[in-house]
């Protein structure tokens, strides 16, 4: 094993929330600085490690993303298939999909073990597959031959049949592929929020003296507070002990019943919370409400500027991209997506638009946009292809909120109306 690999071995085996640096890795395991700076980068590609504002180099946990991390079963119910044979190897997951239409010679390149090939009533490419280790997954409802069954048994690779064509089974598992990558790129508390022991934490038993020593020594204002069961039964901030008896426990200052957080909970459900409440510290605690950590306002902003949420198109991404704007108005067109079961604008796709041109309109300062309260109106009836204008006014605006309105036109007629309060952090 090469330096650089140790160096990385070294690292992934580091507990979540240790801080590690290129002196301590070069001391530790006795390699050049220069090493052990090139391999904390690499750790830090691979989201093993990162930099934080303040607390610098950190290990974390790992955040790789499998995109194609469907098992054969769940493609079996995705496609609605029937499962003929290799049911002992549905549990596995497939690498990638492929579809079968073209010549024994040329299909060869294709297959890879852990794939999943699409295939018609073609009994020598289902083989080909099988003897490759890709599964088989039969569009049209075509019999299968008893040789392509007994070689998925003895292989345990699953044969799936579905009634539907190749088209459609394809698209059904692609985006089922899609919606995966949108879910595990949007960020959660799990890959933001930092270690107990890395924050600060006190006890109730402490008093304002021990947590004046730890703002000292931590730099921090806010500490959870914990039992004696590890339990968080509140926080502490400078405004609760500030002005209290040095010897006053903190059970007696402290803001008791906080509003705690999961691992698994969205960035922006949180970013919300923390606008809403005006919370700069939320407690991260397991499902028995122990403390695993804390999850802080800047540790969100910071976060949330450097990563891209998704980079697959959510629908709100789909709608923005339909938006235009000309001098100080914005333009769409109705297209058919947009359009309700009575074939008139949908009431969700205008709240949409209006919400993607309230964070155009109010987010160029950088800060973070709750949209509090929206009142929309309809007028009339808006169909297919129709071309509207949408123009905005500021109502007020003051350091925490603002309210806007807009008027959708058609032809120069309002067709929609709304009002929008908007809180900013």
């Amino acid at each position: 094993m090469s330096k650089h690999q140790e160096i990385i071995a070294y690292l992934e085996n580091l507990p979540v929330g240790k801080r590690v640096s290129v002196r301590s890795v070069s001391n530790f395991l006795g390699v050049s600085d220069g090493t052990a700076y090139r391999a904390i980068k690499e750790a830090e590609n691979r989201g093993l490690v990162e930099t934080r504002p303040r607390s610098g180099t950190v290990r974390v946990k790992s955040k790789s993303v499998v995109l194609e991390h469907l098992t054969y079963q769940e493609i079996a119910e995705i496609a609605n298939c029937q499962i003929l044979a290799g049911q002992r190897g549905l549990d596995k997951e497939f690498s990638k999909f492929s579809i079968g239409a073209m010549t024994e010679q040329n299909i060869g390149r294709h297959l890879t073990e852990g794939g999943l090939l699409i295939v018609g009533d073609r009994t020598e490419i289902q083989l080909l597959a099988l003897r490759n280790g890709n599964a088989v997954l039969i569009t049209g409802g075509f019999e299968v031959a008893e040789s392509v069954l007994s070689l998925a048994d003895k292989k345990q690779i699953p044969v799936l049949r579905s009634k539907e064509d190749t088209y459609t089974v394809a698209t059904l598992i692609n985006r089922a592929l899609a919606n995966m990558q949108i879910k595990t790129d949007i960020l959660t508390v799990e890959q933001v929020y930092r270690s107990s022991h890395e924050h600060g934490f006190l006890k109730d038993t402490d008093t304002v003296r021990d947590y004046l020593d730890l703002v000292r020594k931590s730099r921090f204002s806010r500490f959870p507070i914990i039992n004696q069961h590890q339990m968080v039964v509140g926080v502490v901030t400078m405004r609760d002990a500030g002005d209290k008896s040095p010897y006053t426990t903190l059970d007696k200052v402290m803001t008791k019943s906080p509003f705690t957080t999961g691992l698994n909970t969205t960035i922006a459900n949180i970013s919300q919370r923390m606008i809403a409440d005006d919370f700069e510290m939320i407690p991260v605690v397991r499902n028995n409400q122990t403390l695993l950590g804390v999850i802080t306002r800047r540790d969100i902003l910071d976060r949330m500027s450097r990563e891209q949420v998704s980079s697959l198109p959510t629908f709100s991404d789909q709608i923005a991209q339909k938006i235009s704007r000309k001098d100080k108005s914005f333009h769409f067109v109705v297209e058919p997506f947009m359009l309700d079961t009575s074939g008139v604008l949908s009431h969700g796709v205008l709240t949409e638009i209006l919400s993607i041109q309230t964070q155009q309109l109010l987010g160029a300062s950088g800060k973070s946009l709750m949209i509090e309260q929206m009142a929309l109106y309809f007028l009339q009836a808006v169909q297919l292809d129709d071309s509207l204008e949408v123009q905005s006014r500021l109502v007020r605006r003051s350091r925490r909120m603002a309210l806007l309105d807009f008027d959708i036109f058609l032809s120069k007629q309002v067709v929609a109306r709304a009002t929008i309060t908007v809180k900013i952090n």
